[in-house]
């Protein structure tokens, strides 16, 4: 409450009324970017990382507000990032199983890119472990199975005359 003897400033009330909004604004923007890092869109998270990063750098924001801010922004890359070398990793398991050598070798690249960016956001080493691990799994599953025939093991397919001769192995009587 002002008290007699202090003339308020009207300059100074609109400063930390435009300072309460911009703190409201970065809190906002914060939710947002918990929703995106849930999904793993780590491209839309950095765009909006790169922007609350510009906003932070305002020296009229409280140190203490903007501290928090870049310590909950690095949480957030950091699970962005793991969510989407998780997702990645399993596409590239699944790709596998269904022989889809090109898309395999897709998610795998992207595996590997957003392992890179969950190392840099200080990602655990179990996590790196747990998704090396699915990568080489992608990497030694499919392409094992030749889609038709082939020379160990041609199409077996019975003539009209020699069936009997193939199935038994001895000449039929006739």
């Amino acid at each position: 409450m002002v008290g007699f003897d202090q003339k308020i400033d009207p300059g100074d009330e609109t400063e930390k009324r435009r300072i309460i909004e911009m703190t409201l604004s970065i809190e906002s923007a914060i939710m947002r970017l918990n929703k995106l890092a849930d999904i793993g869109a780590t491209v839309r998270c950095e765009a909006a990382t790169g922007r609350l990063a510009e906003v932070l750098k305002n020296p009229k924001l409280p140190r203490k507000f903007c501290d928090e801010s870049r310590r909950a922004i690095d949480a957030l890359m950091l699970h962005a990032f793991m969510k989407a070398t998780d997702i990645a990793a399993k596409a590239a398991i699944d790709a596998a199983m269904k022989d889809d050598q090109d898309s395999r070798a897709d998610c795998i690249r992207e595996a590997r890119e957003n392992l890179r960016g969950a190392m840099k956001y200080k990602a655990p080493r179990e996590f790196q472990l747990k998704c090396e691990r699915m990568i080489e799994t992608a990497l030694l599953t499919g392409g094992v199975k030749a889609k038709g025939p082939t020379k160990a093991k041609p199409l077996d397919t019975p003539t009209d005359g020699d069936e009997t001769e193939a199935s038994t192995g001895t000449p039929s009587e006739a």
